[in-house]
């Protein structure tokens, strides 16, 4: 299935709205990938080297190719496949997000449990809060089963 992700940049580098109540990953500290899972939302939090790249793929101007599978991901020319970041709740929790949905909305939000500076790349079913971030290009993703 095809679906629509809105992507959405701040105003002002830096700046984004609050994650919200979310079921923390209790396993997540110190792992390059930890889950958030909010009742609309859900976020992942990544190691800083990894998130710079992922900013760089998902959220910057050009448009990524993105397929999200059972067991797999692919992300322009990294394919990841049978991860055990992909066998996690908080990937089945994105992918029935997403297959729940026309469209949904990718955005950095934050959240006071987390380190400062921590930033939460967020996909949720509504959009964030239009005085902090303005829309760029959608990005067209494939959900499969």
């Amino acid at each position: 299935m095809d679906r629509i992700i809105h992507r959405y940049s701040a105003y002002i580098p830096r700046w984004c709205q609050a994650f919200g109540d979310h079921v923390p990953d209790p396993d997540g500290e110190g792992r390059a990938v930890e889950w958030l899972v909010g009742a609309d939302c859900v976020g992942v939090i990544v190691l800083p080297e990894i998130r710079h790249r992922l900013m760089h793929e998902l959220l910057g101007q050009s448009k990524p190719d993105v397929g999200f599978r059972q067991r797999s991901l692919r992300l322009n020319q990294w394919d990841y496949a049978e991860s055990e970041v992909l066998g996690h709740p908080g990937y089945a929790a994105l992918r029935e997000l997403l297959l729940g949905s026309e469209s949904a909305h990718m955005f950095l939000t934050y959240h006071l449990i987390y380190p400062p500076g921590t930033r939460i790349i967020t996909v949720s079913r509504k959009p964030p809060l239009p005085l902090l971030y303005k829309e760029m290009a959608p990005l067209p993703v494939s959900v499969c089963d």
